[in-house]
């Protein structure tokens, strides 16, 4: 049975003052909106809870002053609730859920994170790492309140803010002469076996660069994650395109790749602070989203 908060106060308002003309003036409401809510609330419980004394107003019976004790308490509980809402919405604590685009987690997210943590340590940031497919779909269902990605394949109902712009590179095995140069033509990379980046909407993003070029390449591996991708060129087993630079050239194993600028002007990946346009924006969300702007473009750069 749903309790209506609203016609309990007016009960408790009146069984206070003692009458329905002074319950009425103070929750500044007519004396039949009082009346009417009493009325209703005696029906649905099956209680009489006032009587009324000529020139005296109106007395609770034993049923209402039952009734009273257990009215205060839901209604003192209801207002602790609304609090504690409230206390929620508006304080920087608590915790934060965020998607970070599984390349961007090693390389900017991670020390995102630990900066933001340090300065503001009550507000917990929860990190989903996930691909720009499973990006788009738990910000769409409100798995992740905001993400750190690339913009691929974004759709309408979301906003993006661009915090920094990271252009392909041709990534290369130390052996290899276009090593030695200062930047190459995409055209002489895509003469050597391929390392593709296949993950949804990323190996689309390099497949269209190199469509651009009218190339088509030869795909030796096929790799989901950005260190695989470095680990195959160092083996000697191919050449790849990445648009992350890490700060080391060293892969797991030790051996050396080589990242390169591309002579050809290719479309960079925009690293994007991602929101659902439906989802309420809280203060710790905000605040994120303003150390992060302020932050992953120093992140982002290389050198």
């Amino acid at each position: 049975m749903d309790v209506n908060l609203r016609a309990l106060r007016y009960f408790v308002m009146t069984a206070e003052t003692g009458t329905i003309s002074e319950a009425a003036l103070k929750l500044n409401i007519s004396q039949p909106s009082v009346s009417a809510a009493i009325q209703k609330l005696e029906e649905i419980h099956g209680v009489q809870l006032f009587i009324r004394v000529p020139t005296k107003g109106i007395r609770l019976t034993p049923d209402g002053m039952r009734f009273l004790e257990r009215a205060r308490l839901l209604l003192a509980q209801s207002d602790e609730f609304q609090h504690d809402v409230s206390a929620i919405s508006q304080s920087l604590s608590g915790e934060i859920t965020i998607g970070s685009f599984v390349n961007l987690t090693p390389a900017i997210t991670a020390e995102l994170v630990g900066a933001f943590h340090a300065k503001y340590p009550a507000i917990n940031v929860n990190i989903k790492d996930l691909d720009q497919f499973d990006i788009l779909r738990e910000l769409d269902t409100g798995q992740i309140e905001l993400a750190i990605t690339f913009d691929l394949a974004l759709q309408t109902g979301f906003s993006s803010s661009v915090v920094a712009a990271l252009h392909p590179r041709a990534v290369l095995p130390p052996e290899d002469p276009l090593a030695n140069d200062a930047r190459v033509s995409i055209h002489d990379v895509a003469q050597r076996p391929f390392i593709l980046m296949d993950l949804p909407h990323t190996r689309d993003y390099f497949f269209g660069l190199l469509a651009d070029q009218k190339i088509v390449p030869s795909v030796a591996f096929r790799c989901k994650s950005f260190e695989a991708v470095r680990a195959f060129v160092a083996s000697g087993l191919g050449v790849s395109l990445l648009n992350i630079q890490p700060r080391t050239d060293q892969t797991y194993i030790g051996r050396p790749v080589v990242m390169r600028p591309i002579i050809e002007p290719l479309r960079p990946l925009k690293v994007t602070i991602l929101k659902n346009n439906r989802l309420r924006m809280r203060p710790a969300l905000n605040l994120f989203v303003d150390f992060a702007t302020s932050l992953i473009p120093a992140l982002a750069d290389p050198l």
